[in-house]
């Protein structure tokens, strides 16, 4: 009986063992950029790829030589053409999700997440994506085109509250918003 105790005591120790250990907690999540380096590192190249393909084929031959030529074009052995139209438009959609999240503006002020205005911009933003990813898919110049002119109108949703203007050097508007 004894034997028969010691035995199942060390299977119980060797069980314990082997067990795995338990996965360390993911870290927590830190902001690191301000929204204005976001919105330049992210949004920005991206948008201007959307607006590359209004007016040039993204499936057309690549010139590496035209100094106009946005991103994809150099992009385009890899990750170019098309492709490259609708990768940027499922960034900026996601972009959405990344100005949602509290974060400084670049003049230290919090972003104005709960501002009815920039939710208003969050939703349009979201929405053109998603039309520009189904244009891009389509292969569609034309309602590239149109896709443009609203990812334009979403972005201007904010811009023209938020973002600081400057006028012959001087700031005007609403100064310090974000």
């Amino acid at each position: 009986m004894r034997y028969c105790s010691v035995l199942l005591v060390s299977l119980f120790v060797l069980a314990g063992c082997s067990r795995e250990p338990d996965a360390p907690a993911a870290p927590a999540s830190q902001i690191q950029g301000s929204l204005n380096q976001v919105m330049r590192g992210i949004l920005y190249p991206n948008s201007n790829i959307i607006f590359d393909a209004q007016d040039r084929d993204p499936g057309g031959e690549a010139d590496p030589n035209d100094p106009t030529a946005s991103a994809h074009v150099f992009y385009q052995p890899t990750y170019g053409g098309w492709e490259a139209v609708e990768n940027a438009s499922i960034a900026l959609y996601e972009a959405a999700n990344l100005i949602q999240v509290p974060r400084k503006c670049a003049n230290g002020n919090d972003a104005p997440l709960n501002d009815p205005t920039y939710q208003k911009g969050l939703a349009a933003l979201r929405d053109v994506s998603m039309q520009a990813y189904q244009a891009a898919q389509a292969k569609d110049m034309d309602a590239m085109l149109e896709v443009s002119d609203r990812l334009t109108q979403a972005c201007a949703t904010c811009h023209d509250v938020f973002r600081d203007k400057v006028v012959d050097g001087r700031p005007v508007g609403i100064e310090g918003r974000c």
